[in-house]
């Protein structure tokens, strides 16, 4: 199981000086089946007093602070270690077919697991746009509803690849989903929260995750595009093969290099930093990202 270790560094800094700071902070990688996290230090400065952790709603570690004391700039710095194997993929073929998705899941969540149902509607950052709908149906127009559900998405996925252009000048946190679709353009965030629009009103349960991309590539392989930097991907719950993460980026289901940090209905669940400041005028936000293997 290959080592990383991840450095994730925010810093603010304000025009005047800031009286107050109350943060929530999403930056500890997940323990899940293929992935570890083996060590996580966070450091804070200037440091606060009262730096807390608890589990959230959707079993993400997350951590609280409130800073009194008055400064100019704030710094936020994770390093990790986590270990993270290759997902176990269903083969396709044991999957249900596409066009009995959506019925087995409807009954999913009847009788096994009514938490599905919060991902299959409107969330804040992920509005069930017409327009979505009909990004779908241009893209899966002549698919075959009938072979499995994978292989209809990874099709799909590729096709919705095609038709975007990665462009980190494009879109802001509050650009709306219709913009992104109407000029094409956009980052991993929002191909992630417009792909979640368009399977859920497909009847699929999708959410979203927060996490990184491996900076440095296996030798021979291309870099994948938002390495240096968050990145986001969907995750989709595929009747008989449970929840599974795509990342539409890249085109690509999430593998060995995508580092899970935190999953949610949208990015406002996971957002890495967010908070409120009191006083500071203007600010600055700079951020970055590495991840390197730790062998």
């Amino acid at each position: 199981m290959p080592r990383y270790s991840v450095t994730h560094r925010t810093r603010y800094t304000h025009s005047s000086l800031v009286g107050s700071a109350w943060q929530s902070l999403h930056l500890q990688p997940r323990n899940e089946p293929a992935q570890h996290c083996e060590s996580f230090e966070l450091q804070v400065s200037p440091h606060p007093s009262d730096l807390a952790s608890r589990f959230d709603y959707f079993g993400n570690k997350q951590h609280l602070f409130t800073l009194q004391e008055p400064h100019r700039e704030l710094t936020i710095t994770s390093r990790s270690i986590v270990r993270r194997d290759e997902p176990a993929l269903t083969m396709a073929g044991l999957t249900p077919r596409f066009e009995d998705a959506a019925g087995l899941a409807a009954k999913a969540v009847l009788e096994e697991d009514f938490s599905l149902e919060q991902y299959l509607h409107a969330s804040p950052y992920v509005p069930l746009l017409p327009e979505a709908v009909a990004l779908s149906s241009e893209l899966g127009r002549d698919l075959d509803r009938g072979i499995s559900a994978l292989d209809w998405l990874a099709l799909f996925g590729d096709r919705f690849h095609r038709a975007f252009v990665f462009d980190r000048e494009a879109t802001q946190v509050s650009t709306p989903l219709s913009q992104v679709i109407e000029e094409r353009r956009g980052v991993c965030q929002d191909f992630a929260h417009l792909l979640i629009s368009c399977l859920r009103q497909q009847g699929l349960p999708a959410g979203y995750v927060s996490g990184y991309l491996l900076t440095r590539p296996p030798a021979g392989q291309e870099r994948l595009v938002g390495a240096d930097a968050s990145h986001a991907w969907a995750s989709v719950y595929v009747p008989q093969a449970g929840w599974v993460d795509y990342d539409p980026t890249n085109a690509c289901f999430a593998g060995s290099g995508h580092i899970v940090i935190a999953r949610g209905r949208d990015f406002s669940d996971v957002s890495p930093v967010k908070g409120l400041f009191s006083g500071g005028g203007s600010k600055v936000l700079e951020t970055g990202v590495t991840v390197e293997p730790a062998d």
